[in-house]
C-alpha cells in the first residue's frame, strides 16, 4: 500500500513538472509573436498603382486608305481673263503602311475657257465659253508622319497619265451606224502635293492641302503647262 502511494506521488510530481514546462514554452511563444499593427484610423486608403500600359507604336498601322477631295485648279503663265479657275474631282485609294502609302489616283478636271475674252477673234470663230476637260490616272507614293495627335501631315508625288479634250470631235463607225464622239489626247504629267489631315473620329480625317501639277508637251499641248490646285476633302484609314 505504501509502495502504491509512493508511485502515485512520483507520477503526480512529474505531471506538475511537465505542465509547468509547457506553460513556460507557451508564454515564451506568446511573447515572441508580433501581431500586425493596424493602420491609423485617419489614414486614407491608397490603392496599389496600376501597371503602366504598353507604349503603342503609332507607326504600326497597316490597312487600306481611301478618300476623295474637290479642288480649284489655277493655271500659271496664262491670261487669267481667258483661262478661268475650274474644278477638280479627285478619288484615291491605296495601302497604308504607317509612314508610307502606295496608291492610285483617279480624277476629272474642268477648266473654263472664255472665248469672249480672246482678242482678235471674229464672231464666227469665237468658241464662247467652253471647258477644257482632263481625265487622269496617277500612281502615287505618299510619305506621312503618324503620331498620337489628331493631325497627320503628309507629302506625296504622282506620275500622271492625262487625257485632254477641248471641242475636238471625231466620227466612229461600226457595222450598223456611225457616231460623233469627243476626242481625248494624251500627255504625260507630274504632281507634287502637301497636306494636313485632321482626325474627326477614329479612322476618318478632313483632308486639306495643295498640289502643283505640270503637263508636258504631247498630243494636246505644244509646250509644258502648269497649275496649282488647293483642295479640301475626306479620307479614311
Amino acid at each position: 500500500m505504501a509502495t502504491m502511494r509512493r508511485k502515485l506521488s512520483v507520477l503526480s510530481g512529474a505531471a506538475c513538472v511537465a505542465i509547468t514546462i509547457l506553460a513556460d514554452h507557451y508564454a515564451a511563444a506568446q511573447g515572441n509573436y508580433r501581431y500586425p499593427t493596424p493602420p491609423p484610423q485617419n489614414q486614407a486608403y491608397e490603392p496599389p498603382p496600376a501597371e503602366p500600359e504598353p507604349i503603342e507604336k503609332v507607326s504600326a498601322h497597316r490597312g487600306f486608305q481611301g478618300g476623295f477631295n474637290i479642288g480649284v485648279p489655277i493655271w500659271l503663265d496664262v491670261d487669267t481673263k481667258v483661262v478661268r479657275p475650274g474644278a477638280d474631282l479627285h478619288f484615291f485609294g491605296g495601302y497604308d503602311m504607317g509612314y508610307v502609302m502606295f496608291g492610285v489616283n483617279l480624277g476629272a478636271m474642268w477648266t473654263p475657257i472664255d472665248g469672249n475674252q480672246i482678242p482678235g477673234l471674229s464672231a464666227s470663230d469665237n468658241p464662247g465659253r467652253y471647258p477644257v476637260t482632263r481625265l487622269y490616272v496617277a500612281p502615287e507614293v505618299r510619305a506621312q508622319v503618324p503620331n498620337k495627335s489628331p493631325i497627320l501631315p503628309y507629302v506625296a508625288m504622282t506620275f500622271d497619265i492625262n487625257w485632254w479634250h477641248f471641242r475636238q470631235t471625231g466620227i466612229v463607225c461600226n457595222f450598223w451606224y456611225c457616231a460623233q464622239v469627243n476626242v481625248f489626247n494624251f500627255t504625260p504629267g507630274f504632281t507634287a502635293k502637301a497636306g494636313i489631315a485632321f482626325r474627326i473620329k477614329q479612322g476618318a480625317h478632313i483632308d486639306l492641302g495643295v498640289k502643283y501639277s505640270l503637263s508636258g508637251p504631247g498630243d494636246f499641248f505644244l509646250r509644258r503647262e502648269q497649275w496649282v490646285t488647293p483642295y479640301l476633302g475626306f479620307f479614311f484609314r
